[in-house]
């Protein structure tokens, strides 16, 4: 029965499947055939979007992908063709008419379009820009216009002060991409009640997370590709969280483009699986190997995961379309292999069996099968045995009279490592309370009188404490591995041995013990 267990846990472990991860050949393969990032960076170019062509292209050529370098040197000759794209990346006949009133076209070209706060940044643009927005019948736009009186809080200082050249810049700059359709439906109704909201209230406050937000998108991104990336976010929250990694250490700037343009809307992105190590190498081998591996990356949102066997190339295709079948599969396989393990152990312990089992008998041994194969089939996850990313931990005030409200705490959530410490907690009762039974049935039915049989009833009673030892011990050796960092900080994980302990402790000395001592001082038959 171990050999047997043992082949099948092994069977089942080495499927290369999970459920909830994914191989990383069967990811990659789901690329093959489908449109690479060079021709993405290629359409791009093609259709006059020379800023974000040209950072997809030298992102594709820093990958070393095929057709990379052949589509930077196309962006080379385009820019040094193309006078009209060379600020922008893109065609905007109004941003266009205030750049060339502003003296920008008489200086001399660049190698790429640079970041277009660097451009509003210079008065005599932002001086133009002003005007130009000012003269827009839409509400919309001049109620952004109208927040350039307002106060903000630190670090933007006043954008009529010495010093509030950002401000200024960032709130023309969302004014006009509000007035040119640049925003998602969605996120323009979004920026226009937050900006109603800041003008009654006479406060920047609700606006200026937006416009932060933009600010640095803008120093991260040219004109063009900034217009492609705000496009596809649907909600403030999105604006926010792309913020957040642009501003990150590993600045996955055109990562991040790349992929809301290919697999828009944006939002999705914020839902990737992450890794503590290589935050976003995952994204990017994804990029590398086409479009329909980032789609199954997008679409599945789980770790990835590397079998230890190797997958002959050809099978890799028919894993993902026999992925239920090979998950059923290795649950049935863990089941068994367990079963046969539980069977095995409990043949050890007690190589004889009661003369009268009963019909209850294999109901614990199917428990605890179930429980040990959700143990094994948990441990291979990327999901427990993989370190989870540092959260970022933000200050959020709510304020009277501000329109951020506190939201209620999530619902409740335990990380998998904490779960499966409560099943091997739980697992080990069990075990516990079988080994307990077993010897109070083995006592009872057993040679000698009653008077002996109460004695060794007495003598076994240390026996009968054991759950109460052994949730201790669980208890401080949880509290050690949490101190270690092996499992994740829970005190509900931790002094559940105890409860379970407890809990089998009460069961046995109450129901079990009790009964039989009950049963050997009047037997049935006296009166």
């Amino acid at each position: 029965m171990v050999i047997a267990g043992a082949v099948f846990l092994a069977a089942g472990l080495l499927l290369p499947v999970r459920y909830h991860a994914l191989e990383e050949k069967v990811l990659l393969a789901a690329g093959r055939g489908t449109p690479s990032l060079s021709e993405l960076a290629a359409s791009l170019l093609n259709s006059e979007h020379l800023g974000a062509g040209l950072r997809l292209a030298l992102l594709a050529q820093s990958m070393d992908l095929p057709g990379g370098s052949e589509t930077v040197a196309s962006a080379r000759t385009i820019l040094s063709s193309r006078r009209d794209l060379t600020w922008l990346g893109t065609r905007d006949p109004r941003l266009e008419q205030v750049l060339a009133t502003s003296g920008l076209a008489f200086e001399k070209n660049v190698n790429s379009p640079p970041a277009v706060l660097t451009l509003l940044l210079r008065e005599p643009i932002r001086l133009r820009l002003r005007q130009t927005l000012q003269s827009n019948p839409s509400p919309g736009v001049q109620s952004i216009l109208q927040s350039l009186e307002l106060k903000p809080l630190p670090p933007l200082l006043p954008a009529n002060q010495p010093g509030g050249q950002p401000l200024e810049a960032i709130t023309l700059l969302t004014a006009h991409l509000l007035d040119t359709s640049a925003f998602s439906p969605a996120l323009a109704s979004e920026l226009k009640t937050i900006a109603y909201a800041a003008n009654e209230d006479r406060s920047l406050r609700p606006l200026q997370p937006a416009l932060l937000s933009l600010l640095s998108l803008s120093r991260r991104f040219d004109y063009d590709s900034l217009r492609e990336l705000v496009g596809g976010v649907q909600t403030l929250a999105t604006l926010d969280w792309l913020a957040g990694q642009a501003r990150s250490p590993a600045e996955p700037g055109d990562l991040l483009l790349a992929a809301a343009m290919w697999a828009g809307p944006a939002d999705r992105l914020t839902r990737l699986p992450e890794s503590a190590q290589k935050p976003w190498a995952l994204l990017s081998s994804s990029l590398g190997s086409g479009r329909g591996s980032l789609e199954l990356l997008v679409q599945r949102r789980c770790p990835i995961f590397t079998n230890p066997v190797s997958i002959p190339p050809a099978l890799v295709p028919w894993l993902l379309l026999w992925e239920k079948p090979l998950l059923l599969l290795r649950a049935v396989l863990l089941l068994l292999g367990s079963w046969f393990w539980v069977k095995a152990l409990w043949a050890i312990l007690h190589p004889t069996s009661p003369e009268n089992p009963g019909p209850w008998r294999p109901a614990p041994i199917l428990a605890q099968a179930v429980m040990l194969a959700l143990l094994l089939g948990s441990l291979p996850e990327p999901s427990v045995t993989r370190p989870k990313p540092f959260p970022t931990y933000r200050l959020s005030l709510a304020l009277p009279g501000s329109l951020v409200k506190i939201k209620s705490s999530p619902g409740f959530s335990m990380e998998p490592t904490n779960v499966i410490t409560l099943v091997i907690f739980l697992s080990v009762q069990i075990m516990v309370y079988r080994i307990c039974v077993r010897r109070i049935h083995q006592i009872e039915t057993g040679p000698g009188d009653p008077a002996l049989k109460l004695r060794l009833l007495e003598n076994d009673d240390n026996l009968f404490d054991a759950g109460l030892y052994v949730g201790i011990g669980g208890t401080a050796i949880a509290l050690v591995l949490q101190v270690l960092g092996v499992i994740q900080p829970s005190l509900l994980a931790a002094y559940s041995s105890n409860l379970f302990g407890i809990t089998c402790v009460a069961l046995i000395k109450i129901f079990h013990v009790r009964a039989c001592k009950q049963r050997l001082l009047l037997p049935p038959g006296k009166t």
